[in-house]
């Protein structure tokens, strides 16, 4: 990070020199790892999947939009094809989270102001080429015309970069991900110009991230970024982060091979370099520079592992209790780990078998996890991509949808943050309550690649399709300026989605599961809508009649599927209202939702316990059972009365937790990944 004592003082991550007690440390490691957790770019997931282990043929790549604290821009803008006069240039921005993204006509007709908006503040510009590619664009970019797809996932990183704005002396970048995305998008046919476009820019006019904290306080859990980039034959890795001096960047990129499934959770994957492969690397000059400077790696120790050179691990200040590092690195490596495994059992079984899911994944795991694993030829499809983006590791130890903390209809959402030095962690899932929109790229060949667009929570929508040739944007309530995160329009798509997303969590098992069943019907319509759409486009006799067919064809699709998707929104709320489920009007229309055994009968909730004299509430675990203000012992008629409760109430407690204990054992013996923890 250079030479500089501000430089120097990045070294280590701010807070733990400060931990004054044994438990004071790891308290703050855990009130900053559910810090991390809950900021607005760690939390993105990557799924791609190469042709040949896809069932069309093509690439797929899909990235999930988990949105953090801040608000986000939710408009599907349409970037429009250019050509640009000799001179001119291309803006940089410093793109902002909520709406407005960025203000900005000169970019696309969707970005221009209304309402007395600004044009948004530029921090630098690079020469424009001659003429530039149509996008769908979101906060990075999506989808071209030719079909180059990318979806993104925030990384770790020792370094750590800020934009060149006024009120940022210490920034010297003018590139972050949201711009090399979109110029990639507009400049390049193919991943591997891509990557190389995006790779040269970020040298040149210095890499930042949006979430690398302040200088007093440096975020290295968000400060890099990694991308995969698909176009309809090859799919690469990208990974980059800030350069020496806060400067320039180190970045490098692999090729996936077409056989394999891809998984990207917020870490480097990129592993062991062949510096002599040109057809499988790329890298920027200099890549094991600042590594071997700073002794990160050194040639002796063999091939070059970026992750490991450049990925951050926590460590502890000298004289600070270790395990404050160690509860914030248990944080990052299941953070990430766990949906990689997930993601390589789910998309490539015999594969993600031979992965240990505990392995966790940090920079010096021993026998990492790869960055890519094969897959059966043709067997991964769209919806198998789809539902596990929709996962919460459903049968598994690690279920969301299990516990107490579900509540007994199985929520998985897990949305207020525990309160501040508070000691513990929630699995992270690759569905998320916060999620503000998915998309799986079907990266096709001429111009018939897809936009699989999901709004909101991906457990809770439906998938609608969008031309990457597309002649012009999606339909009015896709890029609308009526609402937004903070203000609730009818006229915005991605409130249809919202709202039922919301409203499942009610009895998320009964609702999600009517939800899913909605999404399953309209996912197999569009899939039959975009093999009708393609076959009336390729009767036109010219490229341009047939990207006004895709337009026409799919934007109806959508408008009326949102339609739809709001009717049942309306439906939900009169089906489910009252806790009850409501079919008709008749004697028999209507029957009460059921709480499930194992939850009614647990001490926590308190109705197997219940006494006239108490207890009239749940009895936790580890609380003795109060009943002082229920009873005077005064009497010998109330002592014993209480000893009679107290042995019931044990009594009740312990057949809870026998019948538990068999549950578990049954368990263990049918689910070959169970466990209990002790």
């Amino acid at each position: 990070f250079g030479s500089s004592p501000v430089h120097r003082r990045f070294c280590l991550l701010p807070g733990f020199a400060r931990f004054r007690s044994p438990m004071e440390a790891p308290l703050r490691a855990f009130a900053l790892a559910a810090s991390l957790l809950a900021s607005g770019s760690l939390g993105c997931t990557i799924v791609a999947v190469g042709k040949d282990a896809s069932s069309s043929g093509s690439p797929m790549v899909c990235h999930t939009d988990d949105s953090g604290p801040d608000a986000t821009d939710i408009r599907l803008i349409r970037v429009p094809a250019k050509k640009w006069p000799e001179g001119s240039v291309r803006k940089l921005y410093h793109w902002m989270d909520g709406y407005p993204r960025v203000v900005d006509g000169d970019l696309a007709p969707g970005y221009a102001p209304v309402k007395g908006q600004k044009v948004s503040f530029t921090v630098g510009e690079v020469p424009q080429v001659p003429e530039t590619y149509a996008y769908w664009d979101m906060d990075y970019g999506v989808q071209n015309e030719v079909g180059l797809s990318i979806g993104e996932s925030t990384c770790t990183a020792k370094t750590v970069g800020w934009p060149a704005t006024p009120d940022k002396p210490y920034g010297y970048n003018k590139a972050g991900i949201e711009d090399l995305s979109k110029i990639a998008l507009e400049r390049c046919a193919t991943a591997r110009c891509a990557v190389q476009t995006m790779g040269d820019l970020a040298v040149e006019f210095g890499f930042y991230s949006a979430d690398s904290g302040e200088p007093t306080a440096p975020d290295f859990a968000d400060s890099a970024e990694a991308l995969v980039v698909a176009d309809p034959e090859e799919m690469w890795i990208f990974d980059v982060l800030t350069g020496a001096n806060n400067a320039s960047a180190i970045w490098a990129a692999q090729r996936v091979p077409a056989g394999n499934v891809a998984a990207v959770g917020n870490s480097f994957t990129i592993r062991h370099m062949d510096f002599e492969d040109s057809e499988n690397f790329l890298y920027s000059p200099g890549v094991t520079d600042l590594a071997e400077a700073k002794g990160w790696w050194s040639p002796k120790e063999g091939a070059f592992d970026f992750f490991k050179a450049y990925g951050y691990t926590p460590i502890a200040a000298p004289g600070t209790d270790p395990s404050s590092a160690e509860g914030l690195m248990n944080v990052l490596a299941f953070y990430s780990g766990r949906r990689m495994w997930r993601i390589f059992s789910l998309l490539s079984p015999a594969e993600g078998a031979k992965l240990d899911p505990n392995k966790g994944n940090l920079p010096g795991t021993v026998d990492p996890y790869p960055g890519s694993v094969p897959a059966p030829k043709g067997s991964v499809t769209p919806k198998m991509v789809m539902n596990v983006l929709r996962d919460h590791y459903e049968g598994t130890p690690y279920d969301l949808t299990a516990g107490m903390a579900a509540g007994p209809f199985g929520s998985p959402n897990r949305g207020p943050v525990p309160p501040r030095g508070s000691k513990g962690l929630w699995e992270r899932a690759i569905s998320m309550h916060r999620s503000s929109w998915s998309y799986l790229l079907e990266a096709k060949p001429a111009g018939r690649s897809v936009t699989w667009l999901g709004y909101d929570s991906p457990h809770g929508t439906a998938y609608l399709p969008f031309f990457g040739a597309a002649a012009e944007g999606a339909p009015e309530s896709f890029r609308s300026h009526e609402g937004f995160q903070s203000k609730f329009s009818p006229n915005v798509a991605w409130w249809a989605f919202n709202l039922i997303n919301q409203y499942s969590d009610l009895n998320f098992r009964l609702i999600n599961s009517d939800v899913r069943n909605h999404s399953a019907v309209i996912e197999e319509e569009g899939r039959r809508l975009v093999e009708e759409c393609a076959a009336e486009a390729d009767g036109e006799t010219s490229k341009e009649r047939a990207a006004q067919v895709l337009s026409k064809c799919s934007n109806k699709f959508a408008e009326k599927k949102v339609a739809q998707w709001w009717e049942l929104a309306w439906s939900l709320f009169a089906k489910y209202s009252r806790y009850a489920v409501t079919s008709n009007e008749t004697d028999k229309g209507e029957h009460l939702q059921v709480y499930p055994e194992w939850w009614i009968n647990s001490p926590d909730v308190g109705y197997s316990l219940w006494q006239r004299n108490g207890p009239f509430h749940g009895v936790p675990d580890q609380e003795p059972l109060m009943l002082s203000t229920a009873f005077s012992t005064s009497s010998p008629l109330a002592a014993s009365r209480l000893v009679l409760l107290a042995c019931g109430s044990a009594l009740a407690f312990l057949g809870f937790k026998v019948g538990s204990f068999s549950e578990k054992r049954r368990r263990q013996e049918r689910d070959p990944f169970f466990y209990v923890a002790v």
